[in-house]
């Protein structure tokens, strides 16, 4: 039996126990469709103050106490030791400090809510997962697959959070955590279909750029003239993106000059391993782009 037909019966690369043929093997392709969150559908209930989409009058338990970065994500981050953060706004310049997962909380979701997010919680686990395993020279050959819809969701999910609980700064400055006035965040969060054409997950790494693997995630919002925030800028195990939520102007942003939007493969290479990561685009657009990140060498620990 060849490697395509065992892998057909074998379970989905989407992460599910069922055999990929009646999953995400569809019309001869891979394809993973996003999460339904149903957000909007839930039953009608409370609007809870401090829970940030209270605006859809259907909050239900008590204010949870939120990770700002999903706990899972957070896990695969301290798998290997300490999990530091910089950048926020109760930091000094250039400080770092080593937290712990309990000091990354705030009270700003309601229980029902939260649990209605969680797809995207599991789905960003999953990601910063595979890139780790990806980046690893003892990983085989893997092939993985995920809707990137529900990781532009989830980073848009982390940026609300963080910005409702004021934990957002610019140039050394507090963010009010506004977004623009043209940003639909619960609506985006709920329907992919949401989302302006342009607007989405931009990789800036370019044929030859060179980067550092580590165990780290950092955000910092994009702002606009009035400070309103109008994308998000990423680094995921140092690989480099930029989610924007406004379509977006290349004459004022020439760094998008080249970018590959939405792409759909991360390819990890070794000289004799590449580890993918497949991404999943059900916005009706033809996506080829593919970021390939090649080893180079191991630096010293010092």
């Amino acid at each position: 039996m060849g490697e395509a037909s065992r892998r057909l019966k074998g379970p989905c690369i989407c992460g599910s126990r069922r055999p990929s043929r009646d999953c995400c093997y569809i019309d001869g392709r891979w394809h993973k469709l996003p999460a339904s969150l149903g957000l909007s559908a839930l039953p009608a209930g409370l609007a809870l103050n401090r829970c940030y989409m209270n605006a859809l009058g259907n909050c239900g338990g008590v204010i949870s106490g939120e990770h700002l970065i999903s706990e899972g994500v957070i896990r695969v981050l301290t798998s290997s030791g300490g999990f530091s953060v910089s950048g926020l706004p109760w930091l000094g310049p250039d400080e770092e400090r080593l937290l712990a997962p309990s000091n990354l909380t705030a009270n700003c979701l309601c229980r029902v809510h939260n649990s209605a997010l969680s797809p995207l919680d599991e789905t960003a686990q999953r990601f910063f997962t595979n890139i780790k395993i990806g980046l690893e020279r003892e990983a085989q050959n893997n092939i993985w697959l995920m809707s990137g819809h529900d990781i532009e969701r989830w980073l848009l999910k982390t940026a609300k959070a963080m910005a409702s609980s004021k934990n957002l700064a610019h140039d050394g400055l507090r963010l009010s955590g506004a977004f623009a006035s043209d940003v639909d965040v619960l609506n985006m969060l709920d329907d992919i279909t949401a989302w302006p054409k342009g607007t989405g997950l931009y990789c800036l790494m370019q044929t030859g750029h060179t980067f550092e693997n580590h165990l780290r995630f950092q955000l910092y919002p994009l702002t606009n003239e009035s400070r309103e925030i109008s994308g998000i800028g990423v680094n995921i195990l140092g690989l480099q993106f930029l989610l924007l939520l406004e379509p977006p102007d290349l004459a004022k942003s020439p760094d998008l000059v080249g970018a590959k939007f939405r792409p759909s493969e991360i390819l990890i290479q070794y000289p004799s391993v590449t580890n993918r990561i497949m991404l999943s685009w059900s916005d009706g657009r033809l996506h080829q782009d593919k970021l390939t990140a090649k080893f180079v060498k191991v630096l010293d620990a010092g």
